[in-house]
């Protein structure tokens, strides 16, 4: 079984919204809110009949539907006609006996429908609930019905529904009330039925066996031995046959700790290896929450690598906050939540190759931002950072949804790659090398098609990189480029400067300083620079193309 869409309609956030989905890994990624979680429950509700590990019907409430649609209801005359429906449909593949027409789009399909709607039995009750003048401050579910169905109009049935999904969230697992429910989710998941029921039966045989011990025993010869209590006997003994027995009695153990007392991030990496190394119980899908949750980079490392081992064809979707699960298992598998959502399953091949192969660069940044500045160093990072300060009265770019990134060893292209697929507007602050004809104007011509990416520098090729250019818009005099000169060079370093004899020279001296050659080291000193700028309180200038570079009106 695999997932092709899935459909909400009034369901929380949204009120009406198809999401495509990807046949092998479907990684979720937005802003806090977007969105991610949401769609994890609703595959989780139409899937497995569950809401939070619970019983999907039990946990139906008003807060489930959508705010607009609540306000739009509560406008409204309240007529059983006013109630709104909230539907959840899953459009599937390999499944067909659940094909029919049986869904809101009413088209030929395979899938399974959750639907929420008024009753209709409970039409007298509702109409007196109204004529008796209550208030109603939000959807009355209590005069709903809650149906759980596959497009063939058949009733699902847990027990013989087609397809097997499991989700995995170690936030769920609780002392007294969640680990049984995660036990429960591991036997029907991880033991064939054979298997489940010879360990039911064993299970219940222990029991019995406790109550032919010597201690039960006496315990029970003297329990009424005089029958004043009842003219029957009474006794103790072992529920060899309650609902759950085996949930109730058993619990998973890490090195003879109990599952839900070891750490979170344990507890996050053996659900997800025991959902995936579950090859021989069919499960055909595996939901999981930000897999990076408590684990440090090598423990997420190892895990990752073992989520891209072992899905054996299992369709996943998850939500992640970490740019290393994403590039790791593949960044053209993001299932992008802004504005509207995107899947960038067209990204180029060979970006995808290069992130998966190096999966430490902070790519999920550009899929998140609106505004973002490209630079080569932090040197370059920090002095941005200042200019914005005093352009913008103390603001950093970043209080103004502008995301300056280093992209480092990568180069500019993975990153503008990623961005011309969202539509990320992207500001990229280019080094001309000493020839802006070539390295830029020449460069701008792969982005022609692409008005959101835009690469600046200077125009003129003395000025080959951010520090020379800083340099020449603060040399207009001896005097002004010796101020500039006490802001960026360290005290060892001015003294140098200050022995050169005329103005060219002293030029020459500072602009030759910062020109970096393999090996040099300039790339440490270059940095002191810059974090000397960034933190002085002195005037200086500053060319225009740098100010440019942050403008995205």
């Amino acid at each position: 079984m695999l997932i092709e869409s899935l459909r909400l309609i009034n369901f929380k956030k949204f009120k009406d919204q198809t999401f495509d989905f990807n046949e092998d890994v479907n990684i979720f990624v937005g802003d806090n809110n977007a969105g991610k979680s949401t769609i994890l429950e609703a595959l989780e509700i139409v899937l497995n009949f569950q809401h939070r590990g619970r019983p999907f019907n039990s946990e139906f409430s008003p807060d489930l539907f959508n705010a607009e649609t609540v306000a739009a209801f509560r406008a409204s005359p309240k007529s059983p006609a006013d109630l709104p429906i909230l539907v959840i449909e899953a459009y599937m593949k390999n499944v067909p006996d659940y094909r029919g027409a049986n869904n809101s789009l009413k088209k030929d399909a395979q899938g399974v429908q959750i639907k929420a709607s008024f009753d209709p039995d409970f039409t007298d009750a509702y109409n007196d609930y109204l004529a008796s003048g209550a208030a109603i401050t939000s959807i009355p579910v209590e005069f709903y019905q809650v149906e759980w169905m596959d497009f063939a109009w058949n009733v699902i049935k847990p027990m013989t529904k087609q397809f097997r999904a499991l989700y995995i969230d170690p936030t769920r697992i609780h002392p007294t009330f969640g680990k049984n429910q995660y036990i429960s989710n591991v036997l029907s998941t991880a033991l064939r039925k054979d298997e489940e029921y010879r360990l039911s039966l064993h299970y219940r045989e222990t029991l019995q066996s406790f109550n032919n011990t010597d201690e039960v025993t006496t315990v029970n010869k003297d329990l009424d031995s005089d029958n004043r209590i009842t003219e029957k006997k009474l006794t103790i003994a072992a529920n060899t046959m309650p609902a759950g027995a085996l949930q109730n009695g058993l619990q998973l153990e890490v090195n003879a700790v109990p599952f839900h007392l070891i750490g979170k991030g344990e507890q996050s990496k053996v659900q997800i290896k025991l959902a995936l190394h579950n090859k021989s119980k069919d499960i055909d899908l595996v939901m999981m929450e930000e897999p990076e949750n408590h684990l440090s980079h090598v423990e997420l490392s190892k895990l990752v690598q073992d989520i891209e081992d072992q899905r054996d064809g299992k369709q996943l979707f998850l939500t992640t906050h970490s740019s290393y699960v994403l590039n790791k298992l593949s960044i053209d598998k993001i299932c992008l939540l802004h504005d509207t959502y995107k899947r960038l399953h067209l990204l180029d091949k060979g970006v995808v190759k290069t992130l998966k192969r190096l999966p430490g660069y902070d790519t999920l940044r550009v899929a998140l931002s609106r505004k973002v500045v490209l630079v080569e160093g932090p040197s370059d990072e920090l002095i941005l950072k200042k200019i914005y300060q005093d352009i913008h009265k103390g603001r950093l770019p970043e209080q103004d949804g502008i995301d300056i990134i280093v992209v480092r060893g990568v180069g500019f292209k993975t990153f503008i790659a990623i961005g011309k697929e969202i539509g990320t507007a992207i500001n990229v602050l280019r080094d001309n090398d000493g020839n802006y004809e070539n390295n830029v104007v020449e460069a701008r011509k792969d982005y022609t098609d692409f008005p959101n990416i835009k690469l600046v520098s200077s125009t003129n090729n003395n000025e080959f990189s951010l520090e020379p250019a800083m340099i020449l818009a603060n040399a207009g005099s001896e005097k002004e480029l010796q101020a500039f000169a006490e802001i960026v060079l360290s005290t060892k370093t001015i003294k140098l400067f200050t022995t050169k004899p005329t103005f060219a020279e002293k030029l020459e001296f500072i602009v030759e300083w910062f020109r970096s050659g393999d090996g040099d080291g300039k790339g440490k000193k270059k940095v002191d620079t810059a974090i000397r700028i960034f933190e002085t309180d002195e005037p200086f200038k500053y060319p225009a193309f740098l100010a440019e570079v942050l403008n995205f009106a």
